[in-house]
């Protein structure tokens, strides 16, 4: 059956992890039970799996399994001065079943112990889940209105521009630049601050959108350059120059609205996340 394990800490190219199986049962904690393997006390110090796999350990050794496994050469030595421990055979078959009562009992509650930890495993990954759909939304909150701000900036850019580019193709008139100079914004001045603030984050936007979304932040500039339309500066140069920055600014709005449309479409925009 397939197996899923969360990464908790990734240390010098290892990656640790929790992992469960179908039945929603921990796989560290299972193979520290049956004895098959040792906590490392080092990596589990002070965290919520010290307790719990410490203890499956404890009841594993106490159990006598997996490695804890008294082997045949250890019981030979146990029995090994026959005349002494002839002796003192009846009294160790009492001790061993009076002890029997207590092994029992102890492995009773040792299961028992599992499984809270187990239970208080689970409902810990539940939290972690929850915590991260959260952040997923408000990531995604942010993202989403602040391409909504750019793109409102996108079509304020290209009204003032196309007015510009009509001034200039205005057979009759002179353009203005023509008479004292003027300034052209080659592009909009966006923001990209909730972008650059969460690049760490974006992953739990899926790897698609956030493809998307770096794409889209790479070609912004919050502090665009201009160029100056000098008087002597042939109309057909300046043209050029204000209908390049138009067409740059469409190509940029057109990927807005697709972003916008992909966060609108898989639930994560504004509209569709509560607070």
């Amino acid at each position: 059956q397939p197996v899923v394990c969360d990464v908790k800490d990734i240390r010098g190219g290892e990656r640790y992890a929790t992992c469960v199986n179908h039945a929603e049962k921990d796989i560290g904690l299972y193979m520290l039970l049956q004895g098959y393997v040792v906590a490392n006390r080092g990596d589990i110090y002070g965290t919520n799996f010290e307790r719990p796999y410490v203890e499956s350990e404890k009841q594993a050794q106490s159990s006598s399994l997996g490695i804890w496994k008294r082997t045949n050469a250890s019981k030979a030595g146990i029995l090994g001065d026959g005349a002494f421990y002839l002796g003192l055979g009846f009294a160790i078959f009492l001790l061993v079943l009076a002890a029997f009562s207590f092994i029992a009992l102890t492995i009773m509650r040792g299961f028992k112990t599992v499984i809270d930890a187990q239970k208080d495993n689970m409902q810990m990954m539940a939290r972690e889940r929850k915590l991260r759909e959260k952040e997923r939304n408000i990531v995604a909150v942010m993202v989403d209105s602040e391409l909504k701000s750019n793109k409102a900036k996108l079509e304020a850019y290209i009204v003032v521009y196309e007015e510009v580019m009509r001034g200039l193709s205005d057979p009759v008139k002179p353009p203005k630049y023509k008479k004292a100079g003027d300034i052209v914004q080659t592009q909009p001045a966006l923001e990209r601050s909730v972008f650059d603030r969460n690049t760490d984050k974006l992953d739990v936007l899926g790897d698609q959108l956030s493809s998307e979304v770096v794409h889209f932040y790479a070609r912004i500039k919050t502090k665009p350059d201009y160029i100056n339309l000098e008087m002597d500066m042939p109309l057909e140069e300046a043209t050029d120059l204000v209908s390049k920055g138009i067409d740059n600014a469409k190509r940029m709005n057109k990927i807005a609205d697709q972003l916008i449309d992909a966060f609108d479409n898989g639930g994560l925009s504004s509209d569709h996340i509560e607070d």
